[in-house]
């Protein structure tokens, strides 16, 4: 049985401050893994523009304490998206993340785009899965000594929960890994009327499937293709579009499968802190931040992400849900919320498979910071 860690909202004085207690949660977790000078990728959500439920920098600032009193190197990451938004490339990623608080000065850490300037920069991780037999990790991650995953828990349109095991599996995916994830097998098809006829997608296909015909406009051979997706990346005009084809079991399947390659390559050094705070229906990409689904709850940490995940939907379901919220039915405790907003997106599809594939338990403790 997984223990998972539990500090409540609730605080008398000083000494009860919800700040130093998830610190001192974040040292039960590093306690005994982290050696000196490791280098520690802390993964977070650093919001779309428009969204304000992402957890508060100061959070990140007390963590990120904990790790240096322990001797660690703590940096803020994340990876760019694949749509077309505010943290689709590192500079506009990074402007938003400052936008956000999120700066050294806030937070003591510098903060990095963990799959580069374009979403290109990746190590590929076998794994031999059903779906995957590499998957495309961020190199800033993938490179890390220690991965440190604090998750601001929500529902999700796609995958049901945005818990940990999203925050790994879609978050420290490079862009064509995302890509991956949400489309069926991938085959480009470029439209010729936003074609500019840069050449970017020719440049950077592997397999040089791309060409430009004679009227300077992008075509594909398909029997070259190996849908790896990079020319999704490097087309500036989006005359290469983004397949949003995976069916919701598909979707939590892949991001399972990349959790697996992102976690399996780190045993022993890794940890998950998820914030149950402002639990909106939707995830932090949405340029907006819709009330929450239930009251404020609290914060969770394991070394097991299946069980902090499944502790993290139980606190949830078991709460009453908040009437001027996004729920329709299921506003009793003990009634799933997140089935209540998403109901073609039914959640524990990525649990029972984290469990399959053996990255944890379903079964927990909860110790009370």
């Amino acid at each position: 049985m997984a223990e998972v860690y539990f500090v409540s909202l609730r605080a008398q004085d000083e000494k009860s401050s919800v700040l130093e207690r998830v610190k001192r949660m974040t040292k039960k977790l590093l306690e005994g893994r982290l050696e000196k000078d490791d280098l520690v990728a802390v993964k977070v959500h650093f919001g779309e523009r428009g969204n304000h439920g992402f957890i508060k920098p100061v959070f990140l600032r007390y963590i990120v304490e904990a790790i240096r009193d322990l001797g660690g190197k703590a940096f803020l990451t994340d990876t760019n998206t694949l749509y077309t938004g505010f943290r689709h490339n590192a500079f506009d990623h990074l402007e938003t993340a400052y936008f956000h608080g999120f700066s050294y000065p806030s937070v003591s850490a510098p903060v990095i785009i963990a799959d580069g300037l374009r979403g290109s920069d990746f190590k590929e991780v076998e794994v031999n899965l059903k779906h995957f037999k590499t998957v495309k990790v961020a190199s800033a991650i993938h490179e890390a000594d220690f991965l440190l995953v604090v998750t601001h828990v929500k529902g999700h349109i796609e995958a049901g929960l945005g818990g940990s095991i999203k925050n790994v599996g879609m978050g420290c995916a490079s862009r064509s890994g995302k890509q991956l994830q949400h489309g069926e097998t991938f085959i480009p098809s470029p439209d010729q009327e936003k074609c500019i006829g840069c050449r970017r997608c020719v440049v950077h296909c592997p397999a040089e499937a791309l060409y430009l015909d004679t009227n300077g406009k992008a075509r594909v051979l398909v029997e070259k293709c190996i849908s790896c997706a990079e020319c999704v990346i490097y087309c500036p005009t989006e005359a290469i579009g983004i397949s949003w084809s995976s069916s919701s079991v598909t979707l939590q399947e892949r991001m399972v499968e990349y959790a697996y390659g992102v976690i399996t390559g780190k045993k022993g050094k890794v940890g998950f802190i998820n914030f149950l705070t402002e639990i909106s229906p939707d995830c932090d990409c949405a340029p907006w931040h819709d009330a929450s689904l239930v009251p404020d709850i609290g914060v969770l940490g394991s070394h097991d992400i299946v069980a902090v995940d499944q502790a993290s939907a139980d606190l949830v379901n078991s709460a009453p849900g908040l009437f001027n919220s996004g729920l329709k039915k299921a506003h009793q405790p003990g009634q799933d919320k997140f089935k209540d907003v998403h109901p073609q997106a039914l959640w524990q599809t990525q649990i029972d498979y984290a469990c399959a594939l053996g990255l944890g338990e379903k079964r927990y403790s909860l110790v009370e910071i």
